[in-house]
């Protein structure tokens, strides 16, 4: 808001000609200013189905209490009417994710109206996503998380897998 804006993770869904989801790309955002793409897709190009679990290895540096390893599995919901993408971080091979996160929406046809609606409702969206993940950052410092520091961005823009 007001010319700024922080989104650590943004979607942009490609869909065919049939409308079935074939790809989904994955912009991710990380605190130092830089960002990384993942394509997430199945290997063979078939559709994406609601619920199909697409990996991706972790190859940028998001925060700096998690090195830059392991996996992400990416699911996905595809509603009439809302939307949820779901990104687990596995840290190893361990069954269990260090970190669970999700988001979800739902469609709004676009006009004036809707955009005023939306800047009114999430004017603090910003100041607010920025001040949570630096009270995360000063709860996971106090309990003396390992802190890693940023190494150098990955050479290539986006990942494929």
């Amino acid at each position: 808001m007001l010319g700024y804006v922080f989104n650590p993770v943004s979607f942009w869904v490609a869909h065919d000609r049939d409308g079935a989801v074939r790809a989904v790309l994955a912009e991710v955002n990380n605190t130092f200013g830089e960002r990384h793409d993942y394509l997430v897709a199945h290997a063979d190009g078939r559709p994406i189905a609601s619920g199909d679990v697409l990996e991706a290895r972790k190859v940028f540096h998001v925060s700096p209490f998690c090195d830059v390893k392991g996996r992400y599995a990416f699911r996905f919901r595809f509603g009439p009417g809302r939307w949820l993408a779901r990104v687990d971080y596995f840290d190893d091979d361990d069954a269990t994710p260090l970190i669970e996160t999700w988001i979800s929406g739902g469609a709004e046809t676009l006009s004036r109206a809707a955009v005023r609606s939306l800047a009114w409702r999430y004017r603090w969206f910003t100041l607010m996503v920025v001040a949570r993940i630096h009270w995360q950052a000063l709860r996971l410092w106090r309990k003396r998380v390992p802190f890693f520091t940023k190494p150098a961005p990955p050479a290539a823009a986006l990942s494929r897998r």
